[in-house]
């Protein structure tokens, strides 16, 4: 039996910007009326989340990440769908949710206790517990209304780890707290999970969301754009949010003077590809034409998906001389082995040299899609060695 089912949920917010609409939306409310016209937030969405999983939720400001959350947790009620729960849920959402911001810190913890059922000595041992983890000192005898954000973080944390729920639901909380206590909450989410706790988390970090989820959904304009693994739905989601490179086009060179003929990425056993897996060997082949039958240079070269030089060489650099294939066509084949590409998207680019290599005549680029998953950063791979 799933934890969560949610099935073809959907939330409206009507339109209030006329008096004529706000109205309209209370009598709609008051006769029970559907909400026909307004903003969508939710399209339509569902989901289903076992007992154990680790689940985020990505996606730009305005997608629905929230809103989702808040109708999942009671703190809303959808427009139409529903959702099924099978089990306790604990939710650090909004700051101060959950607590009375007239009362002091150890009374909100007390509720709280008394809220998820606890009692007696065991009551005073988890409540000396969440203090400790909170660690705001003599703060905790303050009224709640008189805290940081980051101390209000600290609070409903600490709350989470003595009640332990079945289901965890995070919304962007740990991006509030400092760095100390980030360290403290992801080694409690660690330890959390690998009991068999199961956490909805929404988060911009992408590394968050790698760290701690297995899987992930991408919501965009309150509709599911993408969902599977968490490393693979959010490295679309990071390509989708940064400045992709410009599509290639086929430029128009004078056929009769230097230029690239054909130029392609293959495989290690020598089949034309777009895509390969981090590690793998990858040949490049470029023929390359000269009017006056000397051979041409070659300048090759490899960016990444925001445009950023990867690596570029010059064939001169070695004194590197194409194979002569064919009246005035010449021949390189350049061998990346086991390449050190990290995953990603990236442009190779081929540019035709006079023989001279003092002009750069045209440029070819191919597209390259590296598969893989790692957490690493950048774009390569580099040989380091870990000697303590």
């Amino acid at each position: 039996m799933p934890l969560v089912e949610i099935k073809n949920l959907n939330k409206f917010y009507p339109a209030v910007t006329t008096n004529k609409q706000r109205v309209k939306s209370m009598w709609n409310i008051l006769t029970n009326k559907p909400i026909k016209s307004g903003v969508h937030v939710l399209d339509n969405i569902s989901i289903t989340v076992k007992k154990g999983e680790s689940l985020a939720i990505i996606g730009r400001n305005g997608a629905g990440k929230s809103t989702l959350l808040k109708a999942l947790s009671g703190v809303i009620q959808p427009t139409s769908g529903e959702i099924i729960v099978n089990g306790s849920i604990g939710a650090l959402l909004e700051l101060g949710s959950g607590f009375d911001p007239e009362y002091t810190g150890i009374d909100n913890l007390k509720m709280s206790a008394a809220l998820a059922g606890i009692r007696g000595q065991e009551a005073k041992q988890k409540i000396q517990r969440m203090i400790e983890f909170a660690d705001i000192g003599d703060y905790i005898y303050e009224p709640v209304k008189n805290y940081s954000s980051g101390m209000v973080v600290r609070l409903g944390f600490a709350v989470i780890t003595e009640t332990k729920p079945q289901l965890l639901i995070t919304d962007e909380a740990l991006a509030v707290g400092d760095e100390f206590f980030q360290r403290k909450c992801l080694a409690w989410l660690n330890h959390y999970l690998s009991d068999g706790g199961t956490l909805l988390l929404v988060s911009h970090s992408m590394y968050h969301v790698q760290k701690l989820a297995k899987h992930a959904i991408w919501l965009d304009n309150g509709r599911i754009r993408m969902q599977g693994s968490a490393y693979d739905v959010s490295q679309a989601y990071h390509f989708d949010s940064v400045n992709e490179l410009p599509g290639i086009k086929a430029e128009e060179v004078d056929q009769s003077g230097f230029h690239v003929m054909q130029a392609d990425i293959l495989s290690s056993q020598h089949k034309v590809i777009d895509e390969l897996t981090h590690g793998d060997t990858v040949y490049f082949k470029v023929k390359l034409f000269s009017p006056t039958g000397e051979a041409p240079g070659l300048l090759f070269g490899i960016v990444s998906f925001d445009n950023q030089p990867v690596y570029g060489v010059y064939s001169e650099q070695g004194n590197h001389q194409p194979t002569k294939i064919g009246e005035g066509v010449f021949e390189f084949t350049l061998r990346l082995a086991d390449s050190p590409l990290l995953p990603g998207r990236y442009h190779v680019k081929f540019h035709t040299m006079t023989p001279d290599q003092l002009q750069l005549i045209d440029t070819v680029e191919k597209p390259l899609t590296v598969k893989g998953e790692t957490r690493e950063m950048g774009v390569v791979r580099l040989p380091i060695e870990w000697l303590s």
